[in-house]
């Protein structure tokens, strides 16, 4: 039987930091990053965070959305991308993506992108969707956040609703 009462965890438990220095084969042909590259990195951050959060199983994307490109990447860049839970439904956990990137010979970080993404938790017997703890809501920050996250979720609920209609 599933567990019916999960306690609350804090964002902060899922943050995680991943950096790798850009290298030519990350690149296109004028020298700057493939965003697929980014987005491939954004994914397995973002979904360390969620499995953080969920504390044990598997998590599945299930929805990349938002990721905003805002300054290229160069190759031989350091990028650097950060996740950290900021919302939680009640199998679905969603992670804000930040990547920064910066020369190697200099501490000057810039955000190149920003992104949101969605992951379902699944129990480790049948893959199927299982319960994951809530999101610890402690200050005004916190609810303005999950106000935030709330109106997101319902915007892709409805995308969701819609490919399922067109396919």
């Amino acid at each position: 039987m599933e567990e019916t009462h999960l306690e609350p965890r804090p964002a902060s438990a899922s943050r995680i930091r991943l950096a790798i220095l850009t290298q030519p084969g990350h690149a296109n042909a004028f020298g700057t990053i493939h965003g697929g590259v980014l987005l491939k990195l954004a994914d397995e951050c973002g979904a360390v965070a969620a499995l953080r959060h969920a504390g044990r199983g598997q998590v599945a994307t299930a929805a990349m959305d938002s990721m905003m490109f805002l300054d290229p990447v160069h190759v031989g860049e350091r990028i650097e991308i950060v996740a950290e839970v900021s919302y939680v439904g009640r199998s679905s956990i969603e992670t804000r993506i930040e990547i920064l990137a910066e020369p190697y010979d200099r501490a000057e970080p810039r955000r190149v992108a920003l992104g949101y993404a969605l992951y379902v938790a699944l129990d480790e017997v049948n893959r199927r969707p299982r319960p994951v703890p809530p999101l610890l809501i402690t200050s005004d920050a916190d609810r303005l956040a999950l106000e935030q996250a709330l109106a997101r979720q319902a915007v892709r609920l409805a995308r969701r609703a819609e490919a399922l209609q067109t396919s």
